[in-house]
This record gives C-alpha cells, structure tokens and sequence, in this order.
C-alpha cells in the first residue's frame, strides 16, 4: 500500500484495533534504540506465529498429496483435504491475519527507525544496530507478502503479472477506521515487485553475518530467501547464483551420520541449519508433531501415505528419522504402521514428563538449496545444465544415502527425480502444496498404507491443474469490511 494508505483493512477484520500497537501512541512508541530491540522482538514473536502455526503449515500439508488421515480423524483441516474450501475458512483466515499483523509490526519498526534516524534521535554507535534491526524487517516483511501472494493469488508469470490480482500493499503503520482509505488488492507484478524491493532494501541493512544454526535472520538467511523467491518467479539465474553460493561457501555441510541427522530433527542442532528461530520452555512454539506422533495414546491422527515411504532407499538417512513403525489404536483394533516422526519433540522443549512434541522452527536449510540449483539448472534446459542439474543434485542423494551410484539422468527422467527428491528431502515441512501448485499438472493423492484403517473420504482424490482452488479465499471477513475489496475475491469463493 502507498503511504497514505493504512492499516484500516484489516482493523475491522483482523481486530488489529485490539492488538497491543494501539496502546502505543504512534507518534511516541520509538523514540530510542530500546524501543526498536523491544519491537523487534515483537516481530520474531510474529515470525515464529507464522512459521510454527498449524493453520498455515499443516493445513497446507492436508490439501496436499501425501498426507492421509486414519479412521479416528476428528475433520481438522478436512475443507483442505476434500479441496471444499469455503470464503469464511479458519486457516485462511489465520494466516492472512497473522500476516498482516507481522508486517505491521515490520512496519513500525521500518518508518520509526527512519525517523529516529531523521530527527538525529541514534547515537552514531546505535545506528549500526538499528540499521541492522531495519535489515531484518524488510526482509520480514517481504516474507510475509511472498507467503500471501503464494496463497491467494494465481503463480507468477512475467507475461500475465500485470492483468493479474494480487494482495494488498500496506508500507505505512497508519491505522485508521476510516474505511474509505482502505486499500484494494494490488496486481500480481506489483506484488512481487514490492517484495524483490523489500529484499534489495534488506541487503543495503541487514550485517548479522551467518552462522549455522543462527536464531536472528541473517544476510545468509536473505540469500536463501532470495533463491526460494527467485525460482518461483522462474529468474533461475538469480536462484543458482544464491543457491550456489551458500553451497560453495561450505558453512553448512550437509549430514550424511544417521545419528547426526536424527539430532538434527529431535534436539534440533546440525550443520545443515541456516536459520533456526529461538524457542525455550518459556518462549516456546506450538506442537508441530501432536498431530502426526501422540506417545501418550498411541491413536495417531495423520499418517504418512505408503508411495512416499516406498520412495526411500533402504540406506537413506532419512527414512528412520522422518518415519518410525509405531503400534497405534485405531477404532478396530491396534496395527503396525509407519508414522511421522520428523519432529520427534526436544527434550528441551518440554514443560512437563509428556513429549510434547515440540521442536524449533527450522525455517532456512541448506539441502533446499541444493533442490533449488538443480531445479533452475534444469529449467534452464541444454545438455550442459542438465549435467550441472544432476551433478548438484547427486551431491544431496549421496549424503543421504551413501549406495547411491552415479548414473546418467536426463530430460524427463531427471525433472522427476529432483521433485521426488524435493519431496524425500522437505515433506511435512509445509512446501508441498506450493511445489504441486507449482508443477501445474494437477495430482492424485497418494495411496493410503490400508483404507480400512483410513478417514472414508478423499482417499485416491483427483485434483485438476485448474482447480480454482489453488487459490485461497480472501477471508470473507475482509471483503465484508473493505468496501474497496469487494469484487477482488478468487474465483471459485
């Protein structure tokens, strides 16, 4: 949004009149550098909400391919597994919300910042930190678009952009109840072009150099960023330069110990961690495991699909960290299945005797980065990029697995090995419904490990490549509220 546009959007609809910022008297809420720390912290706060919340990466996971709920599924998420999503829908509703509230926060902190700064309010020794801290929320800020835009708004296409819907812009903390100022969506192009500004703003600020297993965001962590964004927007040039430089920076090795990777996942320490956010007992995070792994009751909710356990070698890695064979009830009686287990739970994390199944945000990984070169190599097309494609690629399948043998791959034959390798290496981790959306060819979900013991609906379902959708609802909330969003809902809603 233009800076004379404000937050009103999302007063009515987001009850942001409520959140803690109008307490604050803006033109006072920064007026030192301990103000800016205080509302940074607010802002990882918000990111955590995010990238943890369970109404944005698991119900994402749902109207995925690979997730297939038992008998004794009590419809959480079920609008997203039956693709019977409605305008008014909870996880829509959430993460457009949570959002919005984070860009606020990114907001604040980005003009006030500007103005300390203007009004000579920073020590010449406070500037460097507080430069920093605006580095961040740029960088922030920009993540919170590309996750709306991803959302609810068609993939982007440099031919199309311009004639395409996308969210609305907010730059200014301005809230205000006069809703004739609220603003509409943008275009898609517009979009991304904001968060491409965002990212270079965030480069021009943001020093904290990379280290494995950083809690901050960091000028790696943007780099990694970077490449994630740029392969979606197919600039798959600028994807392998990021992408391969981290990889050629050799600051985060990838695992190939079986005892060091499942450390990775349950006490939440590796080489491979480019950016992990801060969690202790006391600032803790939700449970991104209850709905996958309960050693209290052993009547698992969600299970693994069979065609994706049957995808790994017997001597990859990853098998037995992200899967275990558990006894679980299920309302006829008790079998041996495959279960979840890729976030085991940190001892460290727990509050009390019971694995609560919690586990710090891991939300920049190095083999991602390996996914992406070879991706944008392939897309690139021609022999030569092809080679590099598989040869990047084989650089991640060997640490996994170490029987894998070197072997020519080429044309379709390789397009498909990265994605099942995409898959092997980032599933349940809230990017398969994107990467599906992505492809653009539909899919049919994957065969459950027995029907009988699985929810009665949705088993084998077909979804198209045009399925509206793919898009989700601008949550009925704000159209009702928005006089100027009315009309701009997604097709289908």
């Amino acid at each position: 949004m233009l800076a004379t546009a404000c937050m009103a959007t999302l007063l009515a609809s987001c009850d942001m009149d409520k959140y803690p910022y109008d307490k604050i008297p803006v033109d006072n809420a920064m007026e030192s550098l301990s103000d800016c720390q205080n509302l940074r912290n607010g802002m990882y706060r918000d990111l955590r909400i995010i990238a943890a919340n369970q109404q944005g990466f698991l119900s994402s996971e749902m109207q995925a391919d690979c997730i297939v709920p038992t008998n004794q599924y009590g419809n959480q998420w079920s609008s997203q597994y039956l693709w019977a999503v409605e305008a008014a829908d909870e996880a829509a509703t959430t993460v457009w919300n949570n959002n919005y509230v984070a860009i606020a926060q990114c907001n604040m902190l980005i003009g006030g910042i500007q103005r300390l700064e203007n009004e000579g309010k920073l020590e010449a020794e406070e500037l460097a930190e507080a430069h920093n801290i605006l580095g961040e929320a740029y960088m922030m800020r920009a993540m919170c678009y590309f996750d709306l835009a991803t959302r609810y708004c068609n993939l982007y296409d440099e031919t199309t952009a311009e004639n395409e819907m996308g969210v609305p812009l907010v730059e200014t903390y301005a809230p205000s109840a006069d809703n004739s100022t609220f603003p509409g969506r943008s275009t898609l192009e517009a979009t991304y072009q904001f968060i491409l500004k965002d990212i270079e703003n965030a480069k021009s600020y943001l020093t904290t150099a990379g280290t494995q297993e950083a809690i901050y965001l960091t000028t790696d962590a943007l780099t990694a960023f970077e490449a994630r964004v740029a392969l979606l927007m197919g600039n798959y040039d600028t994807a392998i330069t990021n992408a391969t430089s981290l990889i050629n920076s050799q600051k985060y090795p990838l695992i190939s110990n079986p005892t060091s990777f499942a450390n990775m996942w349950k006490n939440d320490t590796g080489t491979e961690l480019i950016c992990q956010l801060y969690a202790d007992r006391q600032e803790s995070v939700s449970s991104m495991g209850e709905w996958f792994l309960d050693e209290v009751t052993y009547t698992q909710t969600l299970l693994p699909a069979a065609d994706i356990i049957t995808m790994y070698g017997e001597n990859d890695i990853r098998l037995n960290t992200f899967f275990s064979i558990e006894e679980v009830n299920f309302t006829n009686g008790a079998y041996d299945v495959f279960c979840i287990s890729k976030y085991p739970g940190n001892p460290e994390l727990n509050s009390g005797s019971v694995n609560q199944m919690k586990n710090k945000v891991k939300i920049f990984r190095i083999p991602e980065m390996y996914l992406v070169a070879a991706e944008a190599y392939y897309m690139k097309g021609g022999t030569d990029n092809e080679a590099k494609a598989y040869d990047v690629l084989y650089q991640l399948m060997s640490a996994r697995d170490a029987s894998v043998q070197k072997q020519p791959v080429q044309g379709n034959n390789l397009r498909q090995l990265i994605r099942d390798e995409r898959l092997k290496e980032l599933c349940y981790e809230g990017f398969r419904w994107l990467d599906l959306k992505r492809y653009g060819e539909g899919f049919t979900r994957m065969a459950a490990q027995a029907d009988e013991l699985s929810y009665n609906f949705g088993l084998n379902l077909k979804v198209s490549a045009d399925d509206p959708q793919w898009l989700w609802p601008i949550p009925q909330d704000e159209i009702e509220a928005n006089p100027q969003i009315k009309g701009q809902q997604n097709p289908g809603y």
